[in-house]
């Protein structure tokens, strides 16, 4: 099983961050993304580097930390996107009672766009897989540039969510966000919305939902005690 974590440094976690996801229409935090909390650590360098079963056995420490919480919130785990090839991890998702509280967040779009064709339909049938036992699927960080290859995918993906970068190009971001609604996935949360003029432009766009440091995270004690 995936419970140990054997880095050290990982050993180091000393809290979960909760990154709100907001409905655009209503106002309300409707999910919060997952973040492990490491003191004195640069985390976009450590999971740049931190090999996808580190990664993996991340998600499962978070997943069952969080459904032993006695809140019955939303939460959205990322997910390496190599590890959908792998079949331990295939069962042990299909085993994990999650509740429907729990969404798969599908990290390195890149990595999917470069598997091989077989891997590519071991992936689809994989999804669909987790799908009928109750998981939803985003796919996180979507750039303009791979579009195309995701409209040609046709993965069962339940939304996307955009790379932040995207939200700073307005010339085609409007464009961008109804071709991911049309083509990929109807569902869209726009990422990287730190002030109110980001929010006025990602409401106007048609996505639905937002991320971003205009909403304060929360945080919570939790460490890895195996």
């Amino acid at each position: 099983m995936y419970t140990v974590l054997p880095s050290p440094m990982l050993h180091t976690i000393t809290g979960l961050r909760f990154q709100p996801i907001v409905d655009f229409h209503s106002g309300q935090a409707v999910a919060h993304e997952v973040l492990v909390e490491i003191r004195n650590v640069n985390l976009d360098v450590l999971f740049a580097s931190l090999p996808t079963r580190c990664a993996l056995q991340i998600f499962f420490w978070q997943a069952n930390t969080l459904l032993k919480m006695q809140d019955k919130g939303q939460y959205w785990l990322n997910f390496p996107a190599d590890k959908l090839l792998d079949p331990n991890a295939m069962e042990l998702l299909l085993a994990l009672r999650h509740q429907r509280r729990l969404t798969i967040e599908i990290q390195d779009p890149l990595t999917l766009t470069r598997m091989s064709r077989l891997e590519q339909r071991s992936v689809h049938n994989n999804l669909h897989r987790l799908k009928a036992a109750g998981w939803k699927i985003w796919l996180d960080d979507l750039t303009y540039e791979l579009a195309d290859d995701y409209a040609r995918l046709a993965l069962p993906f339940d939304g996307i969510k955009l790379d932040r970068s995207e939200l700073n190009i307005p010339g085609r971001f409007d464009a961008f966000v109804h071709v991911v609604r049309d083509k990929i996935a109807g569902a869209v949360v726009v990422e990287g919305i730190e002030t109110a003029q980001d929010l006025q432009r990602a409401c106007a766009s048609g996505a639905q939902f937002g991320q971003g440091f205009l909403w304060p995270e929360s945080r919570i004690d939790a460490v890895v005690t195996a």
